[in-house]
């Protein structure tokens, strides 16, 4: 793993990310200092404060939006993880109990479940999980057809159709922006408030300089974490989520269990 990518999984990634921006931002303002094009007299220093209080209202009424949306985000894996297996219960007992000929075939298709959702429906954003749950729920009637016992079946197609919300609600949470237009708003507004103060003339200037990278640091750390928080399932296929990800722990668990009782099943 490349020290980009240690970086990029660190909590600390953050930070680092937004350094470059600060360091932009003072360079500008000592630029501008010596250049003597400090234009705005030092007396507007008073105004800013409660622009500053203004901006960091609505960064934290969007963070808080996307807070709560990433709070449910956290539940998903333990869902999905619940779902299957109970799938995989049920499956094992009718399997046990009635030798129907479809057992062997469903035991097969929820092995590959997390690997699919991993690699096809994360990474590569293709249909096929949802064409394996369609099989599965094929399994299923085939298992009513062999005469299977009316409440696991019931409770089959429960969880499968819980599978399948959680999946739509991951694609929902992948493909919304939250408020993408007061996002843009408060991009603009950040970037005009931040130009305006490099022009500002403050007493000592070095004092000026240091707030003007405070300011920047903190406006553009907290839209950027806004911006990583958004898509929490944003994988990068090397194994380890990143650090604003949702954990995953939960099914790589799973699948280890699914491929040890796959090998005693058969």
């Amino acid at each position: 793993m490349s020290f980009a990518q240690k970086l990029q999984k660190s909590k600390y990634h953050l930070i680092f990310s937004v350094l470059p921006i600060v360091i932009i931002a003072g360079v500008i303002k000592v630029i501008l200092h010596f250049l003597d094009w400090e234009l705005i007299p030092k007396e507007l220093t008073m105004f800013f404060p409660s622009i500053l209080t203004g901006i960091i209202f609505i960064l934290g009424v969007l963070l808080a939006g996307v807070v709560s949306d990433y709070k449910e985000s956290e539940k998903i894996p333990n869902e999905l993880a619940a779902s299957l297996y109970a799938l995989w219960q049920e499956t094992n007992f009718i399997g046990k109990v009635q030798n129907c000929k479809s057992v062997p075939g469903i035991f097969i298709k929820l092995r590959l479940f997390i690997p699919t959702l991993k690699e096809d429906f994360f990474l590569k954003r293709n249909d096929k999980i949802f064409k394996l749950l369609d099989d599965l729920s094929s399994d299923v009637i085939q298992l009513g057809k062999e005469d299977a016992l009316p409440g696991y079946l019931f409770r089959m197609k429960v969880e499968i159709s819980n599978l399948k919300k959680n999946l739509t609600r991951i694609n929902v949470i992948k493909s919304t922006d939250f408020i993408p237009s007061v996002f843009v708003c408060i991009l603009a507004i950040t970037i005009v408030f931040l130009t305006v103060y490099c022009l500002l003339a403050v007493d000592p200037w070095w004092g000026g300089l240091i707030v003007q990278c405070i300011f920047t640091f903190v406006i553009f750390a907290i839209l950027k974490l806004i911006k990583d928080m958004e898509d929490p399932f944003k994988y990068d296929g090397s194994g380890q989520a990143k650090a604003d990800e949702v954990r995953l722990e939960v099914l790589d668990y799973l699948q280890k269990e699914f491929e040890e009782k796959l090998i005693w099943l058969f």
